[in-house]
């Protein structure tokens, strides 16, 4: 049975949920799944741990935060969900070779952890109306 689009239901759920606290048991049951199951099942699909996706996920939406806003690196930190400034920086500089600041200051370009789309092209979703079906002869 393919679990792709449940994957990206729980991908779309987690970047709606990005600034708040986010469990694998929440996300899991918001999926239907056990928790056990999901992990298992969410590695398998998108390559990583779940909770790993949700930490780049929130370093590189901070960073989007960082280039654009004028608001201080401790409270991008905490709205991403983030302990300390300290820890924020560490997964920061971790990722992307800098600290928040120094990315600030310098604005060099790095490469945004994008959010993933899991769903195949040939996945059996809805042809919108209208749209023409070519088949096979």
């Amino acid at each position: 049975m393919d679990y792709t689009m449940n994957i990206q239901n729980s991908i779309d759920y987690i970047e709606e949920n990005l600034r708040e606290k986010i469990k694998v048991s929440d996300v899991a049951k918001h999926s239907h799944f056990s928790q056990f199951y999901f992990h298992r099942l969410f590695h398998a699909v998108v390559g990583e741990p779940m909770m790993e996706y949700v930490r780049k996920r929130r370093l590189s939406e901070a960073a989007v935060e960082l280039a654009k806003t004028d608001k201080k690196v401790t409270d991008i930190a905490l709205a991403y969900q983030f302990s300390s400034l300290e820890s924020f920086t560490r997964a920061f500089k971790k990722i992307y070779g800098m600290t928040p600041r120094e990315y600030r200051n310098n604005q060099r370009n790095i490469v945004l952890y994008k959010k993933r789309i899991v769903l195949e092209a040939n996945s059996k979703l809805p042809v919108p109306a209208g749209a023409a079906i070519r088949m096979a002869a």
